[in-house]
């Protein structure tokens, strides 16, 4: 991704009109009257175990799950004579999944209430939501994210005040109107049947002796970011469009212990090329440049969980680092994401109108 910015002591602050109540309260609605039916509706608890035994599957079973976690995210720019750190402005996210056979979904939010998401007289306000989606087969898998981030600041505004300006006590320098767009999306094939991706990402089955597997991975991203400001003291702005595809070799491992807890580890090195178009507004002039540049990531993933036949806990943490210069000049972009997970879920029998659907598709994939 290019991105180039001049920095501006800027301590306009924008409304932040998302709120975490306003996501969890529709949400709960929905939920709840599910999982008081489903215990009405579906017979008693029955999981299905492949024949080699390696793992169970929970056919029946609709999996709540909620999970906090810590986010790290950030865009570091170094040049000749500059470094930026530019990241939003919350420290805590949570995430509300539904997970039922091949299907999983959630939404995740910063509320306001958690420390540490509420000091915008400092870093100003930051507004974020992100949805996630992943379908998984035997073998295939398909993962698509949106986020959605507006508002940042600079992390190491010390490099660029006076002197005498104290973190934790002056405003750091402001991007309010920095918006991040983000698409991502990834097609895999899983190639050891033994291996039980679900158990690790969606809880809808549990692995019973230890397993492992590579996967071969397309990764793909769509991702805008855009500094454009309505401020009438903004002379200059920069659109940001790129598009990435990566190639990527996951192996991910589980190792089962006493049946009911478990520690899973994967490792992903990808390669491949980002496009970028970048369009910089001076006035009522635009100027457009394109370019093209290989990028190098990694990825790393760690969890521990337990399972019960209703209740299921666990801890993930996952890293991604991002490499890349920028076009022909000397900057070079470093992207660094990491997340640490705590969740906690419970299984509950499926309505028959959901079973229905659902057996109604996957006859469809099969035929």
């Amino acid at each position: 991704m290019r991105l180039e910015f001049r920095i501006l002591k800027s301590k306009s602050l924008f409304r932040n009109r998302m709120s975490g109540r306003n996501v969890v309260l529709p949400m709960m609605i929905i939920l709840l009257p599910l999982a008081m039916f489903g215990q009405n509706w579906e017979k008693p608890w029955k999981s299905k175990t492949d024949t080699i035994q390696y793992y169970s599957r929970y056919d029946t079973l609709i999996n709540i799950k909620l999970s906090g976690y810590n986010l790290d995210e950030r865009f570091t720019l170094e040049g000749n004579g500059f470094h930026y750190k530019i990241q939003p402005n919350f420290t805590l996210k949570a995430k509300i999944f539904f997970s039922y056979k091949f299907l999983s979904f959630a939404i995740a939010f910063a509320p306001k209430f958690i420390p540490g998401n509420s000091d915008s007289d400092l870093k100003g306000k930051t507004s974020t939501f992100t949805f996630n989606m992943n379908v998984i087969t035997r073998h295939w898998v398909q993962y698509f994210q949106y986020n959605r981030t507006k508002g940042f600041y600079l992390k190491n505004t010390a490099d660029y005040e006076d002197i005498d300006w104290q973190e934790g006590t002056d405003p750091y320098i402001q991007f309010p109107d920095l918006r991040v767009y983000a698409f991502r999306g990834a097609t895999s094939y899983l190639i050891n049947s033994k291996f039980s991706l679900k158990s690790v990402l969606t809880q809808t089955e549990v692995q019973r002796k230890s397993a492992g597997s590579f996967m071969p991975s397309l990764i793909y991203s769509y991702i805008r970011i855009n500094n454009q400001s309505d401020d009438p003291a903004q002379t200059t702005s920069q659109k940001s469009d790129n598009f990435e595809i990566l190639a990527a070799t996951w192996y991910m491992h589980t190792f089962v212990i006493y049946k009911k807890w478990f520690i899973s580890g994967g490792l992903a090195p990808s390669v491949g090329y980002s496009f970028t178009k970048l369009t910089t507004y001076m006035g009522s002039d635009s100027y457009i440049s394109h370019y093209s540049n290989p990028v190098l990531k990694i990825n790393e993933q760690a969890s521990i969980g337990f399972n019960t036949h209703r209740f299921f806990a666990g801890a993930v943490v996952v890293a991604n680092q991002t490499m890349q210069n920028q076009g022909d000049n000397p900057i070079k972009q470093k992207t660094l994401y990491t997340t640490f997970h705590v969740y906690i879920g419970y299984r509950f029998g499926a309505p028959k109108p959901i079973r229905n659907i659902f057996n109604w598709a996957e006859g469809l994939v099969k035929k």
